[in-house]
């Protein structure tokens, strides 16, 4: 079995018709009849029943290997060509959706000077997600917190991140310094993110070692929706300091570090 006899097969299983698929190779039909007959004895199996042309049972299981093989084949003839120009045509980034909006624009503007024939497909999801995308090939990197298997993968440390507390002003909160005592909040409502995100692990933990469990009474994923519920007045909650920077001030919305507790 060889190459050719594989996109024989593809061709007069799309065509359906030996005439018409030989026509579309460029070769003559008894060419391709004898090709694939061989291909047939060889493998034991009858792949086209005829008059008409028909897929055997066999015949539709090797269609369905045959296809994963020219796939493969064409995503290693893209990879090959990208190490032999030194330039990744195709680049899949993976990041949650706020630090996308903070770093992102001003990668890609760095990116396309150096590389302009790069088409890039940017994944905006949650990080337990995209650990399971990285497991499974779909995204080339990774850009956020929790670093993924360092036996596995290659990590890049990019910067420090505070994360702060975040709450209504219309709470009355009283605090003139840049750090605010967690346990003010012990009696209040919080927006918080789902038990699968680190940052949701961190609210509580931090709550715990101040004495109180987090009075949660709304859930959700996202940074940016978190951010106008607090707004809203629904609860605190906890934001990461690059999206605090980045992201317009809302007008009812307090955001301080959090002091930590000596001893």
């Amino acid at each position: 079995m060889n190459l050719n006899q594989i996109k024989y097969v593809l061709t007069v299983a799309e065509e359906k018709n030996f005439t018409q698929a030989a026509n579309k190779l460029y070769i003559s039909q008894p060419s391709l009849s004898k090709s694939i007959k061989l291909l047939e004895e060889e493998l034991g199996i009858t792949i086209f029943e005829r008059n008409p042309v028909e897929l055997t049972y066999a015949g539709e299981i090797f269609i369905k290997k045959a296809k994963k093989i020219i796939a493969e084949l064409n995503d290693l003839e893209i990879e090959i060509s990208d190490i032999s120009s030194e330039n990744k045509s195709n680049l899949v980034i993976g990041i949650p959706s706020h630090r996308c909006y903070c770093f992102i624009p001003k990668i890609l503007s760095d990116l396309h000077k150096e590389f302009p024939n790069c088409y890039v497909k940017i994944e905006e999801y949650p990080r337990f997600i995209l650990k399971q995308m990285l497991d499974e090939d779909n995204i080339d990197f990774y850009l956020g917190t929790e670093n993924p298997d360092n036996s596995i993968y290659k990590e890049e440390h990019i910067c420090n991140e505070k994360i702060f507390i975040v709450y209504p002003k219309s709470w009355n909160i009283e605090c003139n310094l840049d750090e605010i005592d967690i346990r003010e909040f012990k009696d209040k409502n919080f927006v918080i993110f789902p038990e699968q995100l680190a940052l949701s692990r961190y609210i509580k933990n931090l709550c715990e070692e101040n004495g109180f469990s987090p009075k949660a009474i709304i859930e959700c994923h996202n940074a940016e929706t978190i951010y106008s519920m607090v707004n809203e007045g629904l609860g605190a909650s906890f934001l990461p300091e690059l999206f605090l920077k980045f992201f317009p001030q809302k007008e009812n919305v307090c955001y301080k570090d959090v002091k930590r507790q000596s001893g």
